[in-house]
């Protein structure tokens, strides 16, 4: 019976096809379904043999915890490069800050009239 190894909703083209090609690599035969025309069904990766079901999920696992890990990096370096942006065009980094207020107080103002 086929098994659930790995659900495609919102997970990047690139990391699907990393799992696809991993599985394929140590041949684990697997298929997959998409979500349909109007998205209700499951988008998702499926071993055809219970015995492979193991195998698989060990293998995503691994590969989760090197991308969870290389995603913490992309996020500390996030600050920092905000930080130097910030440095090298303080004008444009003020005028984008003033209108991100602006447009949230104009959000926010038809509810503090009707008071």
């Amino acid at each position: 019976m086929a098994k659930l190894v790995f659900a495609l909703k919102y997970v990047p083209d690139e990391e699907a096809a990393a799992v696809r090609k991993m599985l394929s690599e140590h041949h684990i035969e697997f298929y997959e379904t998409t979500a349909g025309r109007w998205q209700i069904s499951l988008a998702a990766l499926w071993v055809r043999h219970d015995a492979d079901f193991q195998k698989a999920r060990a293998l995503i696992y691994e590969d989760q915890l090197k991308r969870q890990a290389s995603y913490r990096e992309q996020k500390i370096a996030f600050w920092p490069a905000i930080m130097s942006h910030l440095k090298e065009n303080p004008i444009e980094f003020a005028f984008t800050l003033f209108a991100i207020v602006f447009v949230a107080g104009l959000s926010v103002l038809p509810f503090y009239l009707t008071l």
